[in-house]
């Protein structure tokens, strides 16, 4: 998985790249770490170039929803499709967040 966190206005976007697996899993707290220091009010993940997402992987989802509760911040996903789109779905996530 490659990662990008940017911010634009009042906005911090992440984008994830590449397959999201159990293999991921260290890089999550500092992904975290990084969209806490961002301090937005509303956070875009893109997922256009996610290829694949793992019981792990969506776990990485659930701690950035604590993390966006915490902070008072606003989660959008972005470009979810195929695989991944069915794997968040069979979870219900889209009950926690907001999909585009």
């Amino acid at each position: 998985m490659n990662y990008a966190i940017t911010d634009s206005g009042g906005v911090t976007e992440i984008s994830l790249s590449g397959r999201l697996t159990f293999s991921e899993a260290p890089q999550f707290p500092k992904i975290l770490a990084e969209l806490d220091k961002a301090g937005k009010t509303r956070w875009d993940v893109r997922l256009d170039q996610l290829d694949f997402i793992d019981s792990t992987g969506m776990s990485l989802f659930i701690h950035i929803y604590d993390a966006a509760n915490k902070e008072g911040a606003k989660v959008v996903i972005h470009g979810c499709r195929g695989a991944v789109r069915d794997a968040l779905g069979r979870a219900a996530f889209e009950t926690l967040f907001e999909f585009q």
